[in-house]
């Protein structure tokens, strides 16, 4: 099986090539080597002399409060690069694995306490989540080989190259700088380390799971606050660490109070806090 993986140097597309199963035949591409804005390079890369059965999306413009101004930008890389990569694999009659968000949904479940599952209806709040949602339509409209993975709150050892590291490096950072650590503790999610993410994409391919919409995240949720405090706890840090609202950091876009994803199919990773100690163990 040839696997050609999109944005392979980002913290999840390492994830993927480290994790990936001996039987199969990688290629791994950055946006150096295309742009899937690109339809004309699209095409030659995934569906001209070389074939591929499998094509993994990772790439996609995450900055969220970016996203607000740039909204052309976000639609574009977001929905136009994947119309380009469904046409692409469609032609070639190759699987398509698109990487998606939980923000997609609005948040109101905050009232229940309930994840939201596959089958919950999308209702985004910011231009980065109608995007990644108009990228979710058109994979299904255009395909019928494919699996749409919405997964939250990402952090590998590689890190996040368009946001500047990610999460837990961020605290740590702060940390050991002997800097006063101020936390929201009031938008809920489930941190996912991507490397337990990406064994979960292939474990999905490989077991020859129906196509469709999966929710592959870690098992259970916390607030931002109560992931720092875990950080420092699995690290052995001691910091100055205030809860706060949300409303202590304006941002641009709006975000979703609940962010918590679950799944009723497919492939369920362990809790997040054995995800986390992984990661602490590799960058140790």
């Amino acid at each position: 099986m040839k696997v050609a993986i999109i944005g392979s140097r980002g913290q999840l597309g390492q994830d993927l090539v480290k994790t990936a199963p001996s039987q199969l035949d990688l290629v791994t591409f950055t946006r150096g080597d295309f742009d899937i804005t690109d339809r004309i390079d699209v095409f030659d890369f995934l569906a001209g002399e070389e074939k591929f059965d499998v094509v993994i999306n990772t790439a996609a413009f995450h900055r969220t409060d970016q996203c607000e101004d740039e909204p052309e930008k976000a639609f574009l890389v977001n929905a136009t690069g994947v119309k380009n990569l469904a046409e692409a694999c469609d032609k070639a009659n190759a699987i398509l694995i698109h990487i998606s968000t939980d923000y997609v949904f609005d948040g109101g479940k905050i009232k229940t306490k309930e994840p939201y599952y596959e089958d919950d209806a999308p209702n985004p709040v910011n231009i980065y989540g109608v995007s990644k949602l108009a990228g979710e339509y058109i994979v299904r409209n255009y395909l019928e080989k494919y699996y749409i993975v919405r997964s939250s709150s990402l952090y590998g050892v590689a890190g996040a190259s368009g946001k500047g590291g990610n999460f837990p490096y961020t605290i740590l950072k702060k940390a050991k700088a002997g800097e006063k650590l101020r936390v929201v503790d009031d938008m809920y999610m489930v941190p996912t380390h991507t490397f337990d993410l990406a064994q979960g994409i292939w474990r999905l391919l490989l077991e020859r799971h129906p196509y469709g919409v999966y929710h592959i995240t870690h098992e259970g949720y916390c607030t931002w606050y109560e992931f720092a405090v875990k950080i420092l706890e699995t690290v052995g840090l001691k910091a100055d660490i205030e809860p706060v609202k949300h409303t202590a950091f304006p941002t641009r876009a709006k975000r979703p109070l609940w962010s918590v994803l679950g799944t009723r199919k497919g492939v369920k990773l362990p809790p997040w806090e054995e995800g986390l100690r992984r990661f602490v163990d590799m960058i140790n």
